[in-house]
């Protein structure tokens, strides 16, 4: 039997996937949700004024704000005895409110310097595209197990100095590592999680996961209520990840890769395990035939004989050559696979349909992740607690998430985007003209919070939807590279969504009408990509052309669904 018929015996929901798949869970989207937006507190901005002159008050030293509300936060007045003239603070600020210690008045990232912080983050998603690239190289390479516990690991190693330093660039180097490990924690977390489950339940594991992002975002805002200094935050958000050491010993590698990789015995030892733990009775052999057996029996003592008369650096050697080799023995008198069609990114662009799915699909991403990261990094900016509006910005999430796994197999994928796509971008457009207070002095801040938060919700059942949607509408041979292609747009929109908060401080109605105009006009276009729904995913182009006609074509779904959930992992980024 193959591999999914495999861990469908194993029940579909059994205990030893759900434990591992709990486990995957909170080590995986905890500690990647907390350091790719600790820096809502971390970068918590305080009241500020210039330091005012021994001798000298507040009304003679500082100047009215250009909104007359307040007091001028970058400038003072040269001397109010001899003229209004007002000059710069000269790098000495005065800091007040509750935000405590943040990197912003420990280095005085404020007024010209104020797009510092700003900077920090985009530096960190940065780091984040390198970390995509080179940990999914890796995990494919040398197994999902070791690059994701060696990414959880080095996250606390450089989590914790980053804890200690004094220096805004050294400060930037960690915070770029940190986005390049985070991906090495959320994308091999998020396969491994979904490969303990047949193809057909990957779908759900895969949704059901972002709900416990969500939950991390809600616990970020609890710890950066109780403790206000951000030596001691990043120091609480990075040493949990230590437990993952324990994981060392129990976690097992993914099923469908040592499979894919020709180590059916590893294989097969992990899923009768499994099968004892849940109680169930497999034969002896689930993946391999009595005779596959043996031979492999045989070269696994060859190579265990081989490796003890190696040196540290020639075993070394031989576990990667290993690690990239085929077994022999598995492959000897197998057919010559069958030649399929092999497209490159020169046919995206010169065959119309694939080039504008591909259009298309970069807008949304870029929109999904400057929309979703802009909210998320700018709800200091909105009136009232700045904790419990992350908190609620993370609450929101849960619904939007567990929705999309019912929404989505009933209504398909594009009416359902483009919906979420309209009601995030209404919603935030309607928080731009509804005024703060009424004209008899009733506050309104709470039903600008409302709508925000509805366009929070639409904008995440969005940003889930599109990570399914996308690697539906590509041909196989060409699907990595496609998705490549879009992917790229939401790496663009991250990097630029840090900034929607320095923008919202000085033109506070432009990030509103910008992410609403943007949201909508994606969703209208959204209804220019076809319905995948029970559709078989797309081996040529020329079936994405006949989709509407009958589909005659026998498409081999189960390789192809677990080729779609490796792709389409929510890594957030």
């Amino acid at each position: 039997m193959d591999v999914d018929e495999a861990l469908g015996k194993l029940g579909q929901w059994g205990k030893w996937q759900v434990s591992f798949y709990l486990m995957l869970c909170v080590a995986n989207t905890f500690p990647a949700s907390w350091h790719m937006l600790a820096i809502v507190f971390l970068g918590a901005i305080p009241d500020h004024t210039c330091t005012i002159p021994d001798g000298k008050t507040l009304n003679k030293s500082i100047p009215i704000a250009a909104d007359g509300k307040g007091w001028d936060k970058c400038s003072k007045f040269e001397d109010i005895t001899v003229s209004n003239r007002t000059v710069g603070c000269d790098g000495d600020w005065t800091y007040t409110g509750d935000v405590g210690k943040s990197i912003v008045n420990e280095w005085d990232l404020v007024c010209d310097r104020s797009a510092l912080v700003e900077m920090s983050q985009t530096i960190m998603v940065l780091g984040v595209m390198f970390g995509a690239m080179f940990f999914s190289m890796m995990s494919d390479r040398f197994g999902r197990k070791p690059v994701f516990l060696f990414s959880e690991i080095a996250m606390v190693v450089v989590g914790v100095t980053t804890s200690f330093v004094n220096n805004y660039y050294l400060f930037c180097v960690l915070r770029f590592c940190a986005g390049a490990l985070q991906q090495g924690i959320i994308l091999t977390g998020f396969v491994m999680a979904c490969e303990l489950f047949p193809a057909e339940n990957r779908t759900f594991a895969g949704m059901a996961l972002e709900d416990f992002w969500a939950t991390g975002m809600c616990l970020l805002a609890g710890f950066a209520y109780v403790i206000r200094d951000w030596h001691y935050l990043q120091l609480l958000i990075s040493l949990p990840g230590i437990l993952c050491i324990a994981l060392i010993w129990v976690l097992p590698e993914s099923v469908p890769w040592l499979a894919a990789n020709d180590r059916l015995d590893q294989a097969e030892e992990i899923i009768h395990r499994a099968a004892r733990f849940n109680g169930v009775t497999l034969p002896k052999h689930v993946l391999m035939t009595e005779e596959q057996a043996a031979l492999m029996k045989d070269h696994r003592a060859r190579e265990e004989e081989e490796k003890l008369k190696l040196g540290r650096i020639a075993r070394f050697m031989w576990r990667f050559k290993r690690s990239t080799s085929p077994t022999p023995e598995t492959k000897e008198g197998e057919d010559a696979p069958e030649e399929t069609v092999r497209y490159t990114l020169l046919d995206v662009v010169k065959h119309p349909l694939l080039r504008r799915y591909s259009i298309i699909m970069c807008c949304l991403w870029f929109v999904n992740s400057l929309v979703y990261y802009g909210l998320s990094l700018s709800t200091a900016s909105l009136a009232g607690n700045r904790y419990m509006n992350f908190f609620l910005s993370g609450l929101v999430e849960i619904p939007a998430y567990t929705s999309c796994i019912f929404i989505l197999q009933k209504w398909g994928r594009r009416w359902p985007l483009a919906i979420f796509h309209i009601i995030a971008g209404v919603a935030l457009c309607i928080t731009m003209v509804i005024p703060k207070e009424t004209s008899g002095g009733t506050s309104l801040q709470w039903l600008i919070i409302m709508f925000n938060m509805i366009g929070k919700f639409g904008i995440t059942g969005s940003f889930g939807t599109v990570f399914l949607y996308a690697p539906e509408i590509f041909p196989t041979t060409l699907r990595n590279q496609a998705m490549g292609i879009s992917s790229l747009g939401g790496r663009l929109g991250n990097m630029l969504a840090p900034f929607a908060s320095l923008v919202a401080r000085v033109v506070p109605w432009l990030p509103g009408i910008l992410f609403g105009g943007l949201s909508v006009a994606v969703g209208l276009l959204t209804l220019a990509l076809p319905e995948t729904l029970n559709k078989p995913l797309p081996q040529t182009i020329e079936d994405i052309e006949n989709w509407s006609k009958p589909q005659t074509k026998d498409i081999n779904q189960n390789e192809d669904q677990h080729q779609m959930e490796d792709i389409g992992n929510n890594s957030k980024a």
